[in-house]
């Protein structure tokens, strides 16, 4: 049974991570996404939404890329477009704030698309983040009642990364029930006590990885995950929950040199919000992919088996 949303009808936009280094956490939303009964339908012919560097070399560019995906939502006639990553959620709702400020820039970016082979964009979107979905679709309650395996006394910290809510002018968090803080994010966490989690305070959650900057300046990465390991850690926490692939590939990749750098103690497996919820509803380590992820998550996760 699929369940009707708040959102109207909502299309997934998975971007280049989930198609790549962040499989794990697509095919983990999608056993949710089926367990739960919301729908995930992908939009079609979908291309990178230009974040990071793009916007920087060619603002145009920067803008037509993501507007090509919001185009082709509307041809699917959606209502919104649900993206995991919070690099994509940002540049989706980074466009959609300059299109409808700035009339003009619509109407050049329309005449590309159209050029394109695409209908203009007529920002009828609400765009939203997969933590956001999950739960506003299903509630905490209906969180609760799909789990299988309750997760009762995993200590957890929650990381939801810099560009999740921010800045808030892009991705309006704040400004209505559907959306999270714009300055302590919570609806992960809460996500994260349906299934039988303990939510340790963490004041890093929202702290830069500098997982921009992993292969232009590995040193600054490192030091700013250190940081968010070291805050996890000095506050009980056994493992780093995700919902962002660049930031959980950037740690993950450099686990090794930041235990070397500022000591073992910092070690810490890593997990996606999502795959945590496939393994309480009771999906096995491999269906989830935990047992792929580099940090090996199931080192804290077998006991629960």
């Amino acid at each position: 049974m699929t369940l009707p949303t708040p959102y109207g009808k909502a299309v997934f936009y998975p971007g280049c991570a989930l198609d790549g280094l962040g499989k794990s956490y697509d095919v983990s939303l999608k056993l949710i996404a089926q367990d739960l009964g919301v729908p995930i339908e992908r939009i079609e012919d979908y291309n990178c939404c230009g974040a990071l560097e793009v916007k920087n070399v060619n603002t145009m560019a920067g803008i037509l890329l993501p507007a090509r995906n919001l185009a082709l939502a509307r041809e699917m006639n959606a209502d919104a477009v649900v993206s995991a990553c919070p690099g994509c959620h940002y540049s989706l709702s980074r466009t959609q704030y300059y299109l409808t400020k700035y009339p003009k820039l619509r109407e050049k970016t329309n005449t590309y698309l159209e050029k394109m082979g695409t209908k203009g964009y007529d920002l009828k979107l609400m765009l939203v983040h997969a933590v956001e979905y999950v739960y506003n679709t299903v509630g905490i309650e209906g969180i609760k009642a799909k789990v299988k395996r309750p997760l009762t006394g995993l200590k957890v910290a929650p990381y939801y990364g810099c560009l999740y809510v921010r800045p808030k002018s892009y991705t309006l968090s704040g400004y209505m029930k559907l959306r999270d803080d714009p300055e302590r994010p919570f609806f992960m966490d809460e996500i994260l006590k349906a299934i039988g989690a303990e939510v340790v305070p963490f004041e890093a959650k929202t702290m830069c990885c500098g997982g921009p900057h992993v292969y232009s300046d590995n040193e600054v990465s490192i030091h700013l995950e250190a940081r968010i390991l070291k805050e996890a850690k000095r506050n009980g926490a056994e493992i780093l929950v995700t919902d962002c692939p660049l930031g959980h590939v950037a740690i993950e990749t450099n686990m090794n040199k930041i235990t070397q750098k500022y000591g073992k103690d910092l070690e810490m497996p890593l997990a996606y919000f999502s795959q945590l919820l496939a393994f309480a509803f009771g999906h096995s380590p491999e269906e989830t992919l935990l047992t792929a992820n580099i940090t090996n998550p199931m080192s804290v996760l077998r006991r629960y088996l």
